[in-house]
């Protein structure tokens, strides 16, 4: 490995009192040869003397957290999270996974044993340009496995989180469990329930999009890998009960190579990472209904209504809300391809923004549903209405506001005539012209 100049610059401020060692995911990851997207440091130094050797020079201190020794140390393009070297406590009867007790320590290999999995328990001497390996990290990464630092039932009752990790790391970098983690993890699985729903809403986020994380390393099916060991953990009927409940589900042949679980991951496993939650929950749906009526007749609708108690449980933003509960309620859209067309057209302008998003899960179901994937009749709408002149607001109409201030329009009518000129439009693009909309204008008025 090859040290940044100012992590180099650094390290040479410490020297003097403690050798300077980046430490965890970008050794892991220089380790390997990936880029390292973060760079976390440490020393047997407090964060109090840290403050005071680096005062006056170029590199600036940010209070991070003191009780835990940790800092920002920033300076020009340059940012790195400091931690001295410590031991952890915890309270395994309070729930609460953060260290009830924090010691410091001089000693490396205590604080190599508080972290989560001997790969990331790798320190790089920056200047001595040597990697510190107290655990046998480096043999982890030769066999590409990943292993605890200390017992896995202690690594794992400290935080449950850390199970998440052992998936987000498995999925992300191709590395297999060791045994003894793997069972351990599947022990202690129901200690996620501990864990705030942000902290697992973000490692979720992460091992959905676990293709995109090392993409030099070309693994495709990560965010597949991530969830089927969500599921062999048993983590997935925890975290993601209504599709746990999709398993065995049967579904008609002439449509479906799988059940409505399996059916679900294909459809994940083929959908780009910005609609993943949506393509792996479209479904949902299927079993209430059947539970309900015996049939899976408007799947839909009703996935739609439980997406929104989802999105609220995981405190999806108004965005992620959004396009969650829509992707589901109009996955099926003009499916058979015997909407009439000038509602469909009115369905594509109305929602415009999310067309595209809207016909990549389309894709992805139907690879998921018969393992072939074909054009739809929306796609030729969606084309068409960005290419035809077809107006997307009520803005882009050839009268305006004004124009019917100037036409003696009653102010409180004002809204709703160009409201129904925009919809009429979409529908019948020979209004999109001033002469026809003015005298369109005219009738809804004198019909008023």
């Amino acid at each position: 490995m090859v040290a940044d100049s100012k992590l180099k610059k650094l390290a040479q401020l410490f020297e003097p009192y403690s050798k300077l060692y980046a430490v965890g995911g970008c050794v892991r990851d220089g380790l390997l040869g990936l880029d390292c997207h973060d760079t976390d440091i440490c020393s047997a130094l407090s964060a109090e003397e840290v403050t005071k050797i680096l005062e006056g020079s170029d590199y600036t201190v940010q209070e991070h957290n003191m009780r835990m020794g940790t800092l920002i140390i920033v300076t020009h393009n340059f940012r790195a999270e400091y931690t001295a070297f410590r031991v952890d406590s915890y309270d395994r009867r309070s729930g609460n996974h953060n260290p009830s007790g924090v010691s410091f320590t001089k000693d490396i290999k205590e604080d190599a044993l508080r972290r989560d999995f001997k790969c990331n328990a790798l320190y790089y001497d920056i200047l001595s340009d040597k990697i510190v390996d107290v655990l046998g990290g480096e043999e982890d990464l030769k066999n590409k496995i990943l292993s605890t630092t200390d017992e896995p039932d202690k690594v794992f009752e400290a935080d449950g989180l850390r199970i998440l990790r052992l998936v987000r790391f498995s999925a992300e970098l191709g590395f297999s469990i060791e045994k003894d983690t793997f069972e351990s993890a599947k022990r202690n699985a129901w200690r996620v329930k501990d864990l705030s729903i942000e902290r697992i809403k973000d490692e979720l986020d992460k091992i959905f999009t676990a293709d995109t994380k090392h993409k030099e390393l070309n693994l495709k099916d990560a965010h597949l890998k991530g969830v089927r060991l969500l599921d062999e953990l048993g983590l997935m009927e925890i975290l993601l009960p209504e599709v746990n409940a999709l398993k065995g589900l049967s579904q008609p042949p002439q449509y479906h190579l799988y059940d409505a679980y399996e059916h679900s991951l294909i459809t994940f496993l083929n959908s780009p990472p910005e609609i993943r939650w949506a393509a792996l929950y479209h479904d949902i749906g299927k079993k209430i209904c059947m539970d309900s009526s015996g049939n899976m007749h408007g799947h839909d609708i009703i996935g739609a209504e439980k997406a929104g108690e989802i999105a609220s449980r995981f405190k999806f933003s108004n965005k992620e809300r959004h396009k969650f509960i829509f992707l589901i309620k109009y996955h099926m859209a003009d499916m058979e391809e015997k909407t009439r067309i000038n509602k469909l057209r009115l369905f594509v302008v109305k929602n415009i923004k999310d067309m595209d998003d809207l016909v990549k899960i389309k894709h992805a179901d139907c690879i998921g549903a018969c393992g072939k994937d074909r054009r739809f009749r929306i796609e030729d709408v969606i084309d068409e209405v960005r290419n035809d002149g077809t107006p997307q607001s009520v803005q882009d109409l050839k009268v305006s506001g004004r124009d019917l201030v100037e036409m003696g329009v009653p102010e409180k009518l004002r809204g709703r005539i160009l409201n129904q000129l925009w919809e009429d439009t979409i529908r019948n693009l020979s209004l999109n012209n001033r002469n026809s909309a003015l005298n369109y204008v005219k009738r809804r008025v004198e019909k008023l």
